[in-house]
């Protein structure tokens, strides 16, 4: 078994609101941008009917990637797909304009997941170059926060969320995790 089955990088009781919210959605095809190890992933796609389109876009050699998550997150696409998931694994920079088509040939998408690359010149591009392909659009880490002192890659994710979700029609946050070590999930929906 991969560290898939427990390398997931969310709070449990915000993973299970977000798989909950895809369920009462009927999401049939999930694009997750940042993938890990691919406990995300695996988590959501087993919540969705068999024969769903997963799609898993990853870059785990990158500054901020973990390289040992290759073998997981691969093996978790393998073991998805021997369930009866159209899983799919792109493996490279989510900005990438050969990787946005070959993503965007594989879709239109019922839910996105944009986890990957936090700075907010990336989760902006991320989401201009992905939400145009999914009516359900979810990012992690909206709630993010350190103490002033932290040192550390800093996460702009909340900056960007609170743009987001005031343009939106529709949005809702999971924010369970009153530590702030998991970071929260929020969804808007396109119109």
């Amino acid at each position: 078994m991969g560290d898939y089955l427990t390398a997931i990088n969310q709070d449990e009781t915000e993973i299970s609101a977000f798989v909950d919210l895809l369920a009462r959605e009927g999401v049939k095809s999930y694009l997750e941008i940042g993938s890990k190890f691919g406990g995300s992933l695996w988590r959501v796609a087993n919540a969705l009917p068999k024969g769903s389109v997963i799609v898993a876009v990853d870059l785990p050699d990158s500054a901020g990637g973990h390289s040992a998550s290759r073998v997981s997150l691969a093996a978790c696409v393998e073991a998805l797909r021997a369930e009866g998931y159209q899983a799919h694994l792109i493996w490279g920079d989510s900005t990438d304009p050969q990787l946005i088509e070959h993503v965007r040939a594989l879709g239109p998408f019922d839910a996105a997941l944009i986890d990957a690359n936090h700075t907010l010149e990336y989760v902006t591009q991320d989401f201009a170059n992905y939400g145009p392909m999914a009516r359900v659009v979810a990012f992690h880490d909206i709630a993010w926060r350190r103490k002033d002192s932290w040192v550390g890659k800093r996460i702009d994710v909340p900056v960007f969320w609170a743009a987001a979700k005031a343009a939106a029609a529709r949005h809702e946050e999971i924010v369970y995790c009153p530590t702030g070590k998991n970071n929260g999930i929020g969804v808007l929906w396109r119109s």
